[in-house]
């Protein structure tokens, strides 16, 4: 796969941009090209972190492998933090087939779905208690 069309994925993520900076130092000196996003967004407000999903690294599609690797021999992931959860999975499996939903982040995705169902729940509860006023003339 070309590396201008590579796609970046998050492979950890830090509350703080000082945290990111040795462990993408070291990648980076072992040839792997490295992009760190909200960076800016958390050194402007650090109460900004958890909000934004803290600041994450990410590599291009084509260096995970070898990242997950490198990650684990410096001590940075285990191999419990590498799986991700059945649900995620799944809910991705599932969501990546609509156009243009699919683009989204999986967070904003599964937000998405619970605002409609809450909305749907809503308005099924106001129909289903609503009174209904008939008048009979004669």
């Amino acid at each position: 796969m070309d590396n201008q069309t590579d796609d970046f994925i998050t492979v950890l993520t830090f509350t703080y941009p000082h945290e990111i900076a040795i462990v993408r130092a070291r990648l980076e000196s072992e040839g792997i090209e490295c992009f760190v996003q909200d960076e800016l967004t958390v050194q402007v407000n650090p109460f900004y972190s958890n909000a934004v999903g803290g600041v994450k690294l990410q590599v291009r599609e084509s260096d995970v492998e070898k990242t997950m690797k490198l990650l684990k021999e410096f001590g940075y992931l285990n191999d419990k933090e590498i799986k991700p959860s059945k649900f995620n999975m799944n809910f991705d499996r599932i969501t990546s087939k609509i156009p243009y939903y699919n683009k989204m982040r999986l967070e904003i995705r599964l937000a998405i779905m619970v605002v409609i169902a809450v909305v749907a729940i809503v308005i099924i509860f106001y129909f289903a208690t609503a009174t209904t006023t008939t008048t009979y003339e004669h």
